[in-house]
């Protein structure tokens, strides 16, 4: 999509969606999100037919489950069938590292200061034999030579991050991709930290397995995420929870069947938050809206203006400047104390991060440049008060 169409509402019209803005600075999307006024009424409108209706509106509520898998479908560039909702991003992690046919002996690979969801369900993994391989972080990046390094005839499967929580670098996962199809080896992506503010295609990029939960970049609450699985591989993953809804024929509640759904839908297992695919729908419109090319622009761009303002007070910023590498998060370090700092920033209504030693900057397609200006003001006045 063309950011630039003069047909799409201006940024600062879609600013008005975020209440917020009225009493804080926002600048942790990296963490939980806020939520659009899209969001609240789509929460509200289900709660409205629960309340006046209840299981009148069923078929409604499934209707709008379906159309949301269609939508997520389409902004990872997969077939519906292929997305499974998910309680959060450890769960659909969970589902590939226990589902899989692990054969004792076999290798995979993890990546060194990864966040803990994309590295405990690996680690667990060691009781039935499987060597963990972890692939060095080099300045906080991950380099395509020191994965390749790795990987042997027993590897089976490579997981990484789309974007690094900590440090903001953004892997080229096209190159990571073909380098696992070359190999033979799954791809499993945990786009966390950049669904929603980063294009997304798991063809293009070769991605077997990805997992995302709504409440960062996809502006949604907690509790609702995104599976992808590619469709043939999904038959050969066991789902380590099993329900009513994993089966082909879940309705026939009076004949047990049990042969399991052959796509994603196996790892639905039981009643789903419909609630919270309302909402995490709701935001995906918004989004999909917006665009996710304009978002992408724009979010780089205020990257860009915390690198300059950083750099003027000589701090150092340990996130890649290069624009290919880097998300929505922008690390910084000083000769200051992060926590402290952050602590203080709470109190003016500004809100930041400390992840690494670093303060962590993320904010979204409608944070506003004086936001950003506010907010090193605000650390000014913290250094000058030590």
């Amino acid at each position: 999509m063309n950011y630039r169409n003069s047909d799409l509402k201006s940024l600062e019209d879609y600013r008005k969606e975020f209440p917020i803005t009225r009493s804080y600075v926002y600048l942790d999307h990296a963490g939980v999100a806020p939520v659009s006024l899209r969001v609240k009424r789509a929460v509200e409108k289900f709660l409205s037919e629960a309340t006046e209706s209840g299981m009148f509106n069923y078929k409604q509520w499934m209707d709008r489950v379906e159309e949301v898998r269609k939508k997520c479908a389409t902004f990872l560039g997969s077939g519906s069938e292929d997305i499974a909702f998910v309680k959060n991003t450890s769960h659909g992690i969970s589902m590939v590292a226990e589902g899989l046919d692990w054969k004792e002996g076999d290798n995979l690979l993890i990546c060194e200061k990864d966040f803990p969801s994309n590295i405990y369900p690996w680690l667990n993994l060691n009781r039935k034999g499987i060597e963990i391989r972890v692939v060095p972080s080099q300045n906080g990046r991950i380099l395509i030579e020191d994965i390749e390094g790795l990987i042997d005839s027993r590897t089976k499967l490579l997981t990484v991050s789309s974007v690094n929580f900590s440090s903001g670098f953004k892997i080229d996962l096209e190159v990571v991709g073909r380098l696992c199809k070359r190999k033979g080896i799954l791809f499993f992506v945990d786009a966390i930290q950049s669904l929603g503010v980063i294009p997304m295609d798991v063809h293009e990029f070769e991605i077997d397995f990805l997992a995302a939960d709504g409440h960062k970049w996809l502006l949604s609450p907690e509790g609702t995420g995104i599976f992808y699985c590619r469709k043939e591989l999904a038959s050969k993953i066991n789902p380590p929870l099993i329900g009513w809804k994993s089966i082909i024929n879940e309705s026939d509640y009076d004949h047990i069947d049990f042969r399991l759904k052959t796509n994603a839908l196996r790892f639905e297992e039981g009643s789903l938050n419909v609630m919270g695919t309302y909402a995490l729908g709701a935001a995906i419109d918004f989004l999909i809206e917006v665009g996710i090319d304009r978002i992408q622009a724009r979010v780089i761009e205020l990257g860009d203006l915390i690198i300059r303002e950083a750099e003027k007070r000589d701090f150092q910023v340990s996130t890649p400047k290069n624009k290919k590498e880097r998300g929505g998060i922008i690390s910084i370090i000083g000769n200051l104390d992060p926590i402290n700092v952050k602590d203080k920033l709470k109190e003016e209504g500004i809100l930041v991060n400390v992840r690494g030693g670093a303060i962590r900057i993320s904010p979204h397609f409608y944070n506003a440049e004086y936001e950003v200006l506010r907010l090193f003001d605000a650390i000014d006045r913290v250094v000058k008060s030590k």
